[in-house]
């Protein structure tokens, strides 16, 4: 299996203690890590100033990297500021659908792929949806799934899945011509108990069976996958996991 054949590993913007230009000069090093997603959980005014002191930094790695964003965690109105200005940089943005008003949320992203989506990034992967919506807590993205349209993109989240009790093997398979990026990652309740962390996030791990049912499905998978756990070391041993299972070459 060539690079080409293999799905498109991305890690998030935090797996060292750091800046955004910080964690792109640590990962610009790893061949194996082909493109990066900026987080943007909370976008406050410590969390803007940092992205006008990193963004020069941040835009001489458009050529090393393909950039995604995970947007705020409750959308509004002023984030269009936040879109506007990554677009052009990033292939799309993570959103968690709305706990309300589903549509007014699915109105305001028409509004900003409208205003925004002609500057976005041109990276030769086609034009797919500038937003992914994300399985997060059960219900919300079926919530807003029908307010988006056929044609609206996803992010598969393996760990918000396995907390559900859901199999990932299963949305794969029901959603794989719209899912745009994958979250895989695993859960681990019992150390979530010690360490005070939340229960997904963590690590992936071989012998686990949701783990051995998923991956031959993603060996003809183009698009990304993002290992989402926040550390390094942890990025590391789901990278051991894809390569030892020739998901990953």
């Amino acid at each position: 299996m060539t690079h080409n054949e293999s799905p498109l590993l991305i890690a998030p913007s935090w797996v060292i203690p750091g800046t955004y230009a910080e964690n792109l000069r640590f990962l610009a090093d790893k061949k194996e890590i082909a493109g990066v997603e900026l987080l943007f959980f909370i976008y406050n005014d410590e969390a803007k100033a940092q992205l006008d002191s990193d963004w020069e930094e941040i835009c001489r790695y458009r050529e090393r990297f393909i950039f995604t964003a995970h947007l705020p965690e409750n959308l509004r109105a002023e984030h269009e500021e936040l879109v506007a200005r990554l677009a052009p940089l990033v292939r799309h943005f993570i959103v968690h659908p709305a706990a309300e008003n589903p549509a007014a949320q699915a109105k305001l992203l028409a509004e900003w792929d409208g205003r925004c989506g002609g500057t976005r990034a041109k990276d030769g992967s086609g034009r797919g949806p500038l937003f992914l919506a994300e399985n997060t807590f059960p219900g919300l993205l079926e919530g807003l799934l029908p307010h988006l349209g056929a044609a609206a993109g996803l992010c598969m989240d393996t760990g918000h899945l396995l907390i559900e009790g859901k199999n990932p093997a299963d949305f794969f398979i029901a959603y794989r011509e719209r899912i745009g990026e994958i979250h895989l990652h695993s859960i681990d309740r019992k150390a979530a108990l010690q360490d005070g962390r939340l229960p997904d996030h963590r690590r992936l791990r071989e012998d686990e069976a949701w783990l051995a049912e998923l991956l031959p499905l993603l060996k003809n998978y183009r698009r990304l996958i993002n290992t989402e756990v926040f550390s390094w070391e942890e990025v590391r041993a789901g990278i051991d996991v894809l390569r030892k299972t020739r998901t990953l070459c």
